[in-house]
């Protein structure tokens, strides 16, 4: 049924024109075989897949639509299992995959191969009482993806090193339409700017650069190890048979925690076992259940993965090597000051000397381990090491600095400017004010002055107990006050409120339409940007004497209260291109050079 070389990566249960049979995905075509049969009712080519289509979420079947190039011809499967939304996603995403490299190989950038695409691996095994391996989508006597595939071959992250490379043209180009798939409205603006013909693709990106940054960075953050395979709990089926379930995330990080399991399967399978009988000697073997409740020593003996044992054993055993010290600040360096220490009347902390005690012996290669992972958390984290250079390590600036404390330099007398005035009388006039002004007048005595401030002061009268009227303007601020303060608390009647969903969105659509084009016009008011200015007066004139025009006839058959609120919200966006245009207007014209 299958080709020399040929292997599967998925597979579902799925029916195709109301027959039911599995559809597989191997690593040059997606077929499918009926119940029963012995060959492919369906084969496509991955050339020959344009495009495909799938239910959404909720649908009452689970199906899928191929679309080849050949015209009219389309194939709908639909899943039929417990797990068919599963399966359907696995083989959705291989195909997606195999679209986005035909797409990067027509446009002259690098491709990762479907061989790369981690696929379901496991055995199965139904023996009472006995450990087994369950896998979730492989069944026997089919091809089986090769163990690069299942533990992270080549894939995505080999899209992203080409991030400033040769290929940051296509993985840009990959960032922006990931971008518009995953922000609507940023997607509706492009829509309507750069499918309009209002701004250029370059331009509605060039001030999105921290969008593409940091939608750039996400993507180059490796996904850290799955805590799968911590959690490997049997499942006791009816017969009383204990099973596991293998998942390619499990099997993934069983491999790369433990190189000795890695080094036994490439050894073993498939040429000796069969990838089920390998998991099943692994569940049984002391080197599974040496840290689960004392069970290992019980275990019977097998030659495979004693070994492995042993081989993990003496690499966690063995002493880590020791690593050069010349990059390091010398200010964190202990070893600098080791020689400083050597004649000590103390007595050596032994607990400090690991390996040295019964006890530290026997947590010392679970301390190795723990080290050891972490030391591959922290690689994945900073990346690859810089190349060490000699004289940065020799470079005592960063020393002085942390070590010289600037209270305990001697402080050394800045130089001043002595300020030598003359005249101070004259300085000190200027500084008061003018002094002659608050002068009385001559004639006048000041007795009179006071005398008169008090008679003034005595002969005023207020009367508090007499009631007196209000005028009527004050009610009125009074009450436009409160109805004002009113109007603050309750909730504002929006666009959203009055006008209908659709009309709101395209209301929001050319707002924002507006706004983006002010940037650009704004922004190229400069003579060398005379062409891209005149397409942006333009497309102004366009957005208010077109789109806002059109608004406003839908919102006024609408009803007043409608007519209101699109005025009110396009009123700022109106008034920026008021200025705009006017600002055009009164900006002086570029000479005409007539021909001679």
């Amino acid at each position: 049924m299958w080709e020399a070389g040929e292997t599967v990566a998925a597979q579902g249960v799925a029916v195709y024109r109301k027959r039911p049979g599995i559809l597989y995905f191997t690593n040059r075509r997606l077929a499918w075989v009926p119940d029963g049969g012995l060959a492919p009712t369906v084969s496509v080519k991955h050339d020959e897949i344009r495009v495909q289509y799938v239910s959404q979420e909720g649908a009452a079947s689970t199906t899928m639509r191929v679309a080849e190039f050949k015209p009219d011809v389309k194939h709908t499967f639909q899943f039929t299992s417990n797990t068919a939304i599963q399966e359907r996603e696995v083989i959705k995403g291989l195909i997606s995959r195999i679209i986005h490299d035909r797409l990067l190989r027509a446009s002259g950038g690098g491709a990762s191969s479907a061989n790369g695409t981690p696929g379901p691996s496991g055995g199965s095994g139904a023996s009472p009482g006995a450990s087994s391996v369950m896998s979730d989508a492989s069944t026997p006597g089919t091809p089986k993806a090769p163990l690069q595939a299942r533990m992270g071959g080549p894939g995505p992250a080999g899209l992203r090193r080409g991030v400033n490379g040769a290929g940051g043209v296509d993985v840009e180009m990959q960032t922006r339409r990931a971008l518009l798939a995953q922000n609507r409205e940023l997607s509706v603006l492009h829509t309507e700017l750069v499918v309009g013909r209002h701004i250029s693709e370059n331009e509605f990106w060039e001030t999105r650069k921290s969008l593409l940054r940091n939608k750039a960075a996400i993507d180059q953050q490796q996904k850290g190890q799955s805590s799968a395979w911590l959690d490997l709990k049997p499942q006791t089926g009816e017969s009383n048979d204990v099973k596991y379930v293998m998942t390619p995330q499990v099997i993934h990080s069983v491999c790369q925690q433990y190189p000795s399991i890695k080094r036994a399967y490439d050894q073993f399978v498939p040429d000796k076992l069969s990838e089920a009988e390998f998991w099943k000697r692994y569940f049984q073997s002391r080197f599974f259940h040496r840290s689960r409740s004392g069970r290992g020593a019980n275990e019977p003996d097998d030659e495979i993965f004693d070994k492995a044992l042993e081989e993990d054993e003496e690499e966690t055993r063995s002493a880590p090597k020791r690593i050069k010290l010349d990059h390091i600040n010398r200010l964190v360096d202990l070893s600098t000051t080791e020689e400083d220490h050597l004649e000590s009347y103390l007595t050596p902390d032994g607990t400090m000397n690991a390996g040295k005690t019964k006890e530290s012996k026997e947590a010392m290669p679970l301390i190795r381990r723990f080290n050891r992972y972490a030391q591959r958390v922290l690689n994945s984290t900073i990346g690859p090491k810089r190349p060490f250079t000699g004289p940065e390590s020799l470079d005592m600036s960063g020393v002085e600095r942390a070590i010289v404390m600037e209270d305990l330099q001697e402080q050394k007398e800045s130089s001043k400017i002595i300020l030598n005035i003359q005249d101070t009388r004259r300085y000190f006039e200027s500084q008061g004010g003018d002094v002659k002004s608050s002068k009385i007048p001559d004639g006048v005595d000041p007795e009179d002055i006071l005398k008169q401030f008090y008679r003034d002061y005595t002969s005023h009268e207020v009367v508090l107990n007499k009631p007196f009227a209000i005028p009527e303007n004050t009610f009125d601020t009074l009450m436009r006050n409160v109805k004002s303060n009113r109007a603050k608390l309750l909730p504002p009647k929006d666009g959203s409120q009055l006008l209908p969903p659709h009309l709101y969105q395209e209301a929001l659509s050319c707002h924002a339409a507006g706004n983006e084009i002010l940037r650009h016009f704004w922004a190229s008011t400069s003579m060398d940007k005379a062409a891209k200015h005149l397409r942006m007066i333009e497309s102004l004139k366009k957005i208010r004497d077109e789109n806002v025009k059109s608004l406003m006839i839908q919102a006024s058959s609408l009803g007043t209260d409608c007519l209101d609120s699109m005025k009110m919200m396009l009123k700022p966006m109106l008034n920026g291109i008021q200025k705009a245009l006017k600002h055009a207007d009164s900006r002086p014209k570029p000479p005409v050079r007539k021909l001679a």
